[in-house]
């Protein structure tokens, strides 16, 4: 799974914890939050991180839960250096599986009790991939499980994404982000971005096998959500 538009097994990734920032406004938010409606669950001891280059959710969670066993999937291999050099601050070492494939190549033998892709959906091109991810994700979680997901969320044909575009483009530039870094993301919608609308993607999150969804943070064109697996779709 990959987060950018960057070439994720070029050495230029390494800048990406301080870049994230400058594009998503309250970016930490979605993880620190996620933490604190994580502690409402009663079970959290196996956990799958999807997208898991560049380390946050590890790190987040880490600091939480350091005695949960953790599954980190990405397809490269120089974000999973990025996250385990992001989880080194750490006092104690985690207990993570590092797995260096596509998602849908993961053989889950034991069902997990959470699990995280926080902007990973909107690099999936089309609706049957990004469908395909939900549903390999529910299919990896034990009855009751938890989600938490971000992504991009957008109607690329609606008037109003060109004013949906324009702040966030006041914010990323306010963050100091460059205008060349800003043309490069907005010209990435279509070709290397692929949003879907927030309503298509409850839908989807719906039919492979979530009955409670709930939105939990929204900054500009992302939204991050918590769902929950339900009994009917064992």
């Amino acid at each position: 799974m990959t987060k950018s538009l960057h070439n994720w097994d070029d050495s230029s990734v390494f800048a990406y914890q301080q870049s994230i920032r400058q594009k998503i406004i309250g970016y930490d938010l979605i993880y620190d939050m996620m933490v604190n409606i994580l502690h409402s669950f009663p079970t959290k001891h196996k956990i799958l991180v999807v997208g898991a280059g560049g380390g946050q959710e590890l790190l987040t969670l880490g600091e939480s839960l350091p005695s949960a066993h953790f599954t980190a999937v990405d397809t490269s291999h120089v974000m999973l250096e990025l996250a385990a050099k992001q989880i080194n601050i750490l006092p104690y070492v985690l207990n993570i599986e590092w797995v260096e494939k596509d998602l849908l190549t993961l053989n889950v033998k034991d069902l997990f009790d959470v699990a995280t892709c926080h902007l990973v959906l909107h690099f999936m091109k089309d609706v049957d991939q990004k469908k395909a991810m939900l549903q390999k994700i529910a299919e990896s979680l034990k009855v009751n499980g938890v989600l938490f997901i971000s992504s991009i969320n957008a109607d690329l044909n609606s008037s109003a994404l060109k004013h949906q575009l324009l702040y966030w483009r006041s914010s990323m530039l306010h963050n100091g982000i460059s205008e060349n870094h800003w043309q490069r993301f907005e010209q990435s919608f279509s070709i290397t971005t692929h949003p879907i609308r927030f309503e298509s993607l409850i839908v989807l999150l719906q039919e492979v096998g979530f009955t409670t969804i709930i939105p939990y943070f929204k900054t500009h064109m992302i939204d991050a959500l918590v769902a929950i697996k339900g009994e009917d779709f064992i």
